[in-house]
């Protein structure tokens, strides 16, 4: 029996898509991570409205959700859960977050938390 191997050849359009591919990919991670230059913010979502605290003063603040009240600490730029009426207590094993675009939430009681920070950006047209 005679087995037959096929070569595959790298073309050049085949390393242009790579390349492509790999800038892109870059650029996305770049974008979403990158460090923002305005001042953090810690944005409360609860089903009895949504409140925004400076991220740069340590604080407790007591949020009415579902099922009852959640305390959520500001401490040293970083955000968490301490106490939540939840069953199983998820919210509170999280780890603190800190950092534009990450977010916790409580499901149970309604109570989602997320930094995000000032932008010194600002729209100057209006899209149509």
């Amino acid at each position: 029996m005679n087995q037959t191997t096929k070569k595959y050849r790298v073309k050049p359009l085949d390393i242009l898509i790579i390349a492509v591919s790999l800038a892109v990919t870059a650029a996305a991670f770049l974008t979403a991570y990158k460090s923002s230059k305005g001042r953090a913010q810690l944005l409360i979502q609860a089903p009895y409205g949504t409140y925004a605290y400076d991220m740069t003063q340590d604080r407790t603040i007591d949020v009415n959700g579902e099922l009852g009240v959640s305390r959520i600490q500001i401490a040293g730029g970083k955000a968490r859960f301490l106490e939540s009426p939840c069953r199983n207590k998820i919210c509170i094993q999280c780890a603190p977050i800190s950092k534009s675009g990450e977010w916790t939430a409580c499901l149970p009681n309604g109570v989602f938390i997320r930094v995000e920070a000032d932008s010194d950006d600002t729209v100057d047209a209006v899209a149509q």
